[in-house]
């Protein structure tokens, strides 16, 4: 598969629109170590916006070498991007917007125009209306590339491609910044754009992100009680996915359990034993292992675990679940009863844990507004995002839900295929800024 790589010179908004859309990427790039990487192993490489154009223009033969043997480069909002590319001939304008508040009058009229949206793919993801607000400069409109967003008076550009270029190569260059505004968060069109370009991008290259690579998941044996040890209809809600359950002993946890991409630790376990892999299970995490904790805690067994607390069980209702964000589509085939057993509240949970930093609340329980989280998702912070992730369930095993339906027995399954799916986003940036 290609993969796309994401050029920064370590600035906030750069770093966090990398975090927003890092699902859409594979490869985070500091500036400091691009020389590392060999970029003919990228399908697209992008350079953010408003990067230091001093620390870019050093590797300016990699660059226009990586477009000569055939690759795709992006640009945004670079000074001296002229500079910088020889595989392209363009010419740089300094100009702006004439009226800084077009948007506050009642035309919202800027002076930008798209030349033929019909004629781009970009447009089957985004709207012209999506490329409209300030610009840093233009190109002259004498280039041999297709301008996407031109300037009214001048014919200027704003937004070119150039594609098929000699061996193969393509330049796509903006003056738009999408990425500074979003990581600023205001200006929601940058973000409306952002979510039609790396889609776009995705499809353009070939790219299916809903294509998993097979995964193990290591299932842990912590009872003795064959029915939770090894349950016989676990297995078969795999088929069809690219998963597959291993089963381990927990005393002690074989080598091979680290070695599969996702660890599973079922209630009831041992929580003085679990103790002692404290900081191996960390560091399985911080070198991009996922975990799934059923537990209900009383020794915080992981540094980033709290206490449990209960809600009252009367009335009844404190006892339902409800589904308050689902970035990564563990519940999306759940119907809207699962935490039944047979009907009864309460056994799919009964209480709760404090969120540690930075974690996503996924499900509540409690008062209808409490926002008491029974399950919620933490990730290990790292800078490029990948960090493992964890998802500590306060309550009964997830292999027993829904106990109906068309998807019975499969949320443990649906949890792995997203954890697989969603393994690049990053926690918990991924899923909060919606389109």
């Amino acid at each position: 598969m290609k993969k796309i790589a994401y050029v920064t010179t370590g600035t906030s908004a750069q770093l966090i629109s990398y975090w927003d859309f890092a699902h859409h990427m594979d490869q985070f790039i500091y500036v400091e170590d691009l020389s590392n990487y060999n970029l003919d192993e990228f399908g697209a490489v992008i350079i953010s916006c408003h990067s230091h154009s001093d620390r870019i223009l050093l590797h300016k033969k990699q660059l226009n070498d990586y477009v000569r043997n055939g690759g795709f480069l992006l640009i945004f909002a670079l000074d001296k991007a002229d500079q910088l590319l020889d595989v392209v001939d363009i010419e740089w304008v300094d100009c702006n917007t004439k009226d800084w508040l077009w948007w506050t009058k009642p035309e919202r009229k800027i002076e930008l125009y798209v030349p033929d949206h019909e004629s781009h793919s970009f447009f089957e993801y985004g709207k012209p209306e999506h490329l409209h607000w300030h610009w840093h400069g233009a190109y002259k409109g004498n280039h041999n590339g297709t301008t996407l967003l031109a300037i009214e008076d001048t014919h200027d550009s704003v937004v070119i491609d150039f594609n098929d270029l000699e061996g193969g190569g393509r330049v796509f260059i903006t003056t738009l910044d999408p990425h500074s505004h979003n990581g600023q968060r205001f200006m929601p069109t940058t973000t409306k754009f952002l979510h039609g370009f790396y889609p776009w991008l995705n499809n353009d290259l070939g790219i299916d992100r809903n294509q998993i690579q097979p995964f193990k998941v290591a299932y842990l044996q912590t009872t003795g009680i064959d029915s939770v040890d090894t349950p016989s209809y676990l297995a078969k809600t795999f088929e069809g996915t690219s998963g597959q359950i291993e089963y381990y002993g927990i005393r002690p946890i074989p080598d091979e359990a680290w070695d599969c991409d996702i660890i599973y630790i079922p209630g009831h376990c041992d929580q003085i034993y679990l103790q002692q892999y404290s900081d191996r299970i960390m560091d399985y995490v911080k070198n991009g292992g996922q975990l799934i904790l059923n537990i209900e805690v009383a020794v915080c067994v992981l540094p980033i675990l709290k206490p449990s607390q209960t809600v009252p069980p009367a009335p009844f209702t404190n006892l339902k679940i409800r589904v308050e964000n689902d970035p990564f589509e563990f519940f999306k085939n759940m119907p809207e009863d699962f935490d039944g057993w047979e009907g009864i509240l309460g056994t799919y949970a009964r209480g709760f844990t404090s969120l540690p930093e930075h974690a996503i609340g996924l499900t509540s329980i409690g008062a209808e507004h409490a926002k008491y989280w029974a399950d919620y998702i933490w990730q290990y912070p790292t800078i490029d995002g990948s960090g493992g992730k964890v998802l500590v369930h306060n309550g009964g095993d997830l292999i027993r839900y829904p106990d109906h339906g068309e998807h019975k027995e499969c949320l443990l399954r649906d949890i792995c295929v997203g954890l697989m799916k969603y393994r690049r986003a990053v926690v918990p940036f991924a899923g909060v800024q919606a389109p």
